[in-house]
């Protein structure tokens, strides 16, 4: 019973440290009766490996200014040593500085000029279900045309870059095609469509008795780790395309 024990945490995104990591944040929440400078890693802090992040994401969200200058100062203080041009690297520094410091301004700027222009527009949230079966189905098709041209070989190889790069698409459409929401509803939008992708697809190979999920561990357990994937592939598709998006020359959908 232990060793199953032991396995089950093995195989679910949530370990007894990162539960304790995440009750221990409920905690500072409740005995501070502060949920604002805990809001991001009272959720992260419950995941394993993603939740060693918790805390510096909720810092460079609650403090991005001071995020940045330690950013920058710990990098380059960390490459001044590396030499250029047969001296001390300046220039690696001055680099590594402006991507520490000075892109970040310039991603918030461009942010900042899309909200502006966003702001004239209606959100738009009806499409996140859509998405969230279109992408389902098209991961299920996917799935069974792997399953029966690569019968002989672990299916894990072959799959993993579509359960990688589906929810990644859809992240990126839903924060396309949101209108006018904000950036937090946009990010939260994406998660929910990772989420219900998840779920849906569980609950799809359960009814067909495919992928050997016949039981309700095999269940609970494949739900649990597509929606974890899912979601987190779906929220870094939104925050990249954010990141990556122009500022005033935007063309929503």
């Amino acid at each position: 019973i232990g060793l199953s024990i032991v396995a089950l945490f093995q195989v679910v995104p949530i370990s007894p440290g990162s539960l304790a990591r995440g009750l221990y944040v409920v905690y500072l929440v409740i005995r501070e009766r502060n949920f604002r400078d805990y809001n991001i890693a009272v959720f992260l802090g419950f995941f394993k490996y993603l939740g060693y992040l918790a805390f510096p994401i909720q810092m460079a969200y609650r403090y991005p200014t001071l995020a940045r200058f330690m950013a920058a100062h710990w990098a380059t203080d960390a490459v001044h040593i590396v030499p250029v041009f047969g001296e001390r690297g300046a220039l690696l520094e001055h680099f590594v500085f402006s991507i520490f410091y000075n892109l970040p301004l310039t991603i918030r700027r461009k942010i900042k000029e899309r909200s502006e222009i966003r702001s004239k527009l209606k959100p738009r949230f009806w499409h996140i279900p859509v998405y969230a079966i279109a992408v389902t189905a098209v991961f299920w098709l996917v799935n069974q045309i792997v399953i029966k041209n690569f019968e002989t070989l672990p299916l894990l190889k072959e799959i993993w870059p579509f359960a990688i790069s589906i929810p990644l698409l859809s992240g990126i459409l839903v924060t396309v095609t949101a209108g006018g929401a904000s950036l937090a509803k946009r990010i939260i939008g994406g998660a929910i469509c990772g989420g219900l992708t998840g779920i849906f697809y569980t609950l799809l190979s359960a009814a067909l008795l495919k992928n050997g999920i016949t039981g309700i561990a095999d269940i609970l357990i494949t739900s649990a780790w597509l929606v974890f994937v899912f979601t987190m592939m779906s929220t870094i598709g939104v925050i990249v395309t954010e990141m990556k998006l122009p500022g005033k020359r935007i063309e929503e959908i």
